[in-house]
């Protein structure tokens, strides 16, 4: 085989193994579990607010945590139904997203150095997560990596 063909044939291999492994990555799971907190999104861009909800997984061996962050946004005059209400044991159609898993932080990061370029100003701890009724003695896992899904049923919208 020449050398340019075996080229050719090499790029097109793996061109077409990149779709294989996106589409796996892209695969809906269905994990059981209650929601224990949300951090809402605190501004709205093209119409949208974007969300996160932790969820305490029930009885689901593949994966490495008890809690998984899943992602979502809604309409800006929109908030999620659950929110008020104790959360009841239910069912998540999810997509992995496995470049936004991140260590769970409690508190919302504020800037380090003032705006006179001294030395950093002390910033109030707000919190990042507020806790739906019923879940506040739960041990939320701050400080430790959660792995990040997407909501197949509240997509993400496109921030332009």
């Amino acid at each position: 085989m020449r050398p340019l063909a075996r080229a050719f044939l090499s790029i097109g291999i793996l061109i077409s193994s990149s779709f294989v492994l996106s589409e796996v990555s892209s695969k809906i799971e269905t994990l059981a579990g209650r929601i224990v907190a949300y951090s809402d999104g605190l501004m709205c861009l093209n119409g949208n607010a974007y969300w996160s909800m932790l969820v305490h997984v029930q009885n689901a061996p593949q994966i490495p945590s008890q809690f998984v962050e899943v992602r979502f946004s809604l309409p800006c005059d929109k908030q999620p139904e659950w929110l008020n209400r104790q959360s009841s044991l239910q069912k998540f159609r999810l997509k992995r997203d496995q470049e936004a898993d991140s260590v769970l932080k409690e508190f919302m990061d504020c800037g380090p150095e003032s705006p006179t370029g001294g030395a950093p100003r002390s910033c109030l701890q707000v919190p990042m997560w507020k806790r739906v009724p019923g879940a506040e003695p739960a041990k939320l896992p701050f400080g430790q990596r959660v792995p990040s899904y997407l909501s197949v049923d509240l997509p993400l919208a496109p921030a332009l």
